[in-house]
């Protein structure tokens, strides 16, 4: 029996900040950021697994600089 490999090489969504989605300063909200992570990287997971999945954790994470919406 030959399988299907199905190759995922990047997590890719689009989608686009909206103003509720940034603080007063007006740089995108780091939780709003770590959502459409997840997102990307759920769908990825899902393609290869073939099926529903979860993020049971993220070890790390850091922005160096603010994260302007455009």
């Amino acid at each position: 029996m030959e399988t299907d490999r199905i190759e995922v090489r990047e997590a890719v969504i689009r989608t686009i900040a909206m103003p509720s989605d940034t603080n007063p300063a007006g740089d995108i909200l780091g939780d709003w950021l770590m959502a459409q992570m997840d997102l990307a990287a759920g769908n990825a997971a899902a393609r290869r697994a073939r099926g529903r999945c979860a993020t049971v954790a993220v070890d790390s994470g850091s922005r160096p600089r603010p994260l302007p919406p455009d």
